[in-house]
């Protein structure tokens, strides 16, 4: 299995191995049109504002693991001084999943763990702030997978079962956002189907859907190409490649947005 980015989920079959990703960085994707899960929300004006201005100057430099460590400290702390902050929470869960992502490639399941906990933990307050909130909800599965890549095979066997389910669920929820079905054409596309519900058509049909929805976004582009490739639609998985070069670049996610590229480059070079 070649291990690919993070597009909108976690490497559920790395997760299904128990082993750390070796793709790129895993970025959470963005979406067309209107704000989504992976658009970071406005900062609460509530919140102190030098120790903000700290936390996303820490997260602007993201790119050094350092720095993003800092950044993910400062929005679990600002996320639990105000618990009633919508906003905050979603800071804090979106940036422990992608801090958790780097804990788990550099072979820190502990620490991968730790720190999905506390995305999971922020996720829920923020669901708990908005009821039936399509965010929290996105970003509570989102950590909830990253920890089980620190899990063991049985467990995590245990784990992926009802995926599915609360995938289908979350659709539900809002069919015009992208990244529900973004995530269930990964997990359709990643896990195996011998020993669980993998399925590369069903990958492929949500992965459509996923980007006409959200047309000119880098992971929406990226995860088509990756199901295309996998149903053997080559020329049109080439052409998908090639046009992540020329996407958007979602705000708050340029770090994550050149990952998905150098990806879909990749990804090109080793089709020629």
């Amino acid at each position: 299995m070649q291990a690919r980015s993070l597009a909108f989920g976690t490497l559920l079959m790395a997760l299904i191995l128990s082993s750390p990703g070796t793709g790129r960085a895993q970025a959470v994707t963005g979406t067309g049109g209107s704000p989504t899960a992976a658009a970071a929300p406005a900062p609460s004006p509530a919140v102190d504002p030098e120790r903000l201005a700290a936390a996303m100057a820490a997260y602007r430099g993201r790119a050094s693991m350092d720095r993003h460590r800092e950044a993910w400290e400062a929005f679990v702390r600002l996320a639990a001084e105000r618990p009633d902050d919508h906003g905050m929470q979603i800071w804090c869960a979106r940036t422990s999943f992608y801090y958790a992502h780097r804990r788990v490639q550099a072979d820190d399941k502990e620490g991968c763990a730790r720190v999905a906990r506390s995305g999971s933990e922020c996720a829920r307050r923020a669901q708990q702030i908005r009821s039936g909130d399509y965010d929290g909800r996105y970003w509570e599965l989102m950590n909830r997978y990253k920890e089980g890549a620190t899990l063991g095979l049985v467990a995590i066997l245990k784990m992926v079962k009802p995926i599915r389910g609360w995938l289908e669920e979350l659709i539900q929820r809002d069919p015009k956002r992208p990244e529900g079905h973004a995530f269930l054409a990964m997990a359709y596309r990643e896990l195996p189907s011998v020993v669980s519900w993998g399925d590369d058509k069903k990958a492929l049909e949500h992965a459509r859907v996923a980007q006409q929805l959200a047309p000119r976004e880098p992971e929406a582009l990226l995860e088509l190409a990756e199901a295309l490739r996998e149903n053997g639609e080559k020329d049109a998985a080439r052409d998908m490649y090639r046009r992540v070069q020329t996407s958007d670049v979602p705000r708050d996610l340029e770090w994550e947005t050149e990952d998905a590229r150098a990806w879909a480059r990749k990804q090109l070079a080793d089709m020629d």
